[in-house]
């Protein structure tokens, strides 16, 4: 992901140098030699930067984030805000004290699919809505048996795949996710009982208005990567990020969609771009932050929450986290 956003980077107008730091100096240097940057050091950047872009392990993020913060340095930070509720809540307790500008890689906020349909919600043409349904499905990953992961309040699936769904549901319907149902399985598990092995889920959230969403979530698509969304409100039926390159065949006539999306850097690489390019003209106070940090505690507030609700097998209120 670093590797994108520097890539992506040193193709927009206006950047005059693109810093990498990586953990691995060679790493660092590879990355940076191919895209004319310079590697430096964690202590190099943050002295250097006009504004960061953070991509590390969510172990990581607060530390830099919060030395951002702290040199005035705006930041992109990639999802999830940090690792942690706990540790989320006292970021952006910091962020909102001291009015610094921390936005949250939620890419699919500026991907133009979605954009056009957040256009006609906002506008007011759609009408109320009445269901949001959400598809992520990822490419079939190799077995990860639950203990593998580290524990954690919010189940990998839903940390570190759903939370861009969660966000784009608040961020699509311009309204709060109150409520969360759950159900999920493994390939070789029909209900694993830790959370951490959840390979795919179904979660139904009830939102402020009473708009329901629903969302199919797998780690185990056989043909390639699918992201899209479906609204279905009062005066509009409208589909969003659905193209030829859909992996799927169609049993309802010959034939399969053209060459599938092999993963999110390629489906979603002008979303990246477009992120990137708002993020840095929020920075030279241009326009407003595409997102917030508090955007990034809310979406992992709802990945708890499905998380309880999986494990405890009862709808939870948001409010409860």
């Amino acid at each position: 992901m670093g590797g994108k956003h520097a890539q992506l980077l040193a193709g927009i107008p206006g950047v005059d140098e693109v810093l990498v730091v990586d953990a691995l100096a060679d790493r660092a240097t590879a990355v940076a030699g191919g895209i004319g940057g310079r590697a430096v050091t964690h202590d190099e950047a943050l002295d250097g930067a006009g504004a960061i872009v953070v991509a590390t392990p969510a172990e990581l993020h607060a530390a830099t984030v919060t030395a951002a913060v702290e040199r005035r340095i705006p930041v992109l930070c990639e999802k999830p805000l940090t690792e942690d509720l706990a540790t989320s809540a006292a970021l952006v307790d910091l962020v909102e004290a001291t009015g610094a500008h921390v936005e949250v890689g939620f890419h699919r906020r500026h991907d133009p699919g979605y954009v056009a349909g957040r256009r006609q919600v906002v506008d007011g043409s759609v009408g109320r809505i009445h269901l949001l349904r959400l598809t992520a499905f990822d490419p079939l990953v190799t077995p990860r048996a639950a203990t593998e992961w580290t524990p954690n309040e919010a189940a990998p699936l839903f940390l570190h795949s759903s939370i861009h769904d969660f966000d784009f549901v608040r961020w699509m319907s311009g309204q709060e996710v109150i409520e969360v149902s759950v159900d999920g399985s493994r390939r070789d598990e029909a209900r694993p009982d830790d959370p951490r092995g959840l390979e795919t889920a179904v979660v139904t959230m009830r939102l402020s208005e009473g708009t329901l969403a629903v969302l199919g979530a797998t780690w185990l698509h056989p043909a390639g990567y699918d992201n899209r969304a479906e609204l279905i409100a009062e005066h509009a039926h409208l589909t969003m990020g659905l193209s030829p390159r859909t992996p799927a065949a169609h049993a309802d006539w010959d034939g399969a969609s053209g060459e599938p999306w092999p993963g999110y850097l390629a489906r979603f690489e002008a979303a990246y771009r477009a992120e990137l390019v708002a993020f840095l003209a929020a920075a030279r106070g241009e326009q407003p932050p595409a997102s917030r940090a508090r955007d990034g505690l809310e979406a992992l507030r709802i990945a708890v929450a499905a998380t309880i609700a999986y494990r405890e097998r009862r709808p939870v209120r948001v409010a409860e986290v």
